[in-house]
């Protein structure tokens, strides 16, 4: 199968990868970033009991006459953002409200923000979902006629 036609099977069977559309059901969400030729795809997260975290971004590569995907599953932005933001704001009512006192700024951080910095650093594993991650194989084999090779970290 050539790019071209990946890419429009794609629009065909796909809607935009975007917050809004998280709520629909049994729907496959994506974006393409001419640019860096990467192909994000999710599953959206009214078709899962608690999914719709993660998505998977892949690289678009061409070989002869087939086209190679090759990626990972990662945090969706808006996720990431809206944890980042949450870290943020915790940190800076912290420092308000020690108010100069060192000790108290201190029980802050070790009762608050080592916590949430620990959240933010573990959220890919914290919002691994094996059944959204099924459902966006099973889009590329069903729906795109794709080979899966499933590869596991070696770490």
């Amino acid at each position: 199968m050539s790019k071209e036609k990946l890419l429009y099977l794609l629009n065909q069977t796909t809607q935009n990868l975007t917050i809004q559309n998280q709520a629909y059901r049994k729907t496959t969400l994506a974006n393409y970033d001419k640019e860096k030729e990467t192909l994000f795809v999710s599953y959206a997260a009214g078709s899962m009991n608690g999914g719709g975290w993660e998505m998977l971004r892949v690289k678009l590569m061409v070989h002869v006459e087939n086209v190679v995907l090759e990626g990972e599953f990662v945090v969706l932005p808006h996720i990431k953002k809206g944890a980042q933001f949450f870290l943020i704001i915790m940190m800076i009512l912290g420092v308000f409200f020690s108010q100069g006192d060192f000790l108290l700024l201190g029980e802050i951080l070790v009762i608050f923000i080592i916590p949430l910095l620990l959240l933010y650093k573990n959220l890919p594993q914290i919002v691994g979902n094996e059944e959204g991650r099924e459902l966006v194989l099973k889009y590329f084999a069903n729906e795109l006629n794709g080979k899966i090779e499933v590869l596991d970290d070696l770490e």
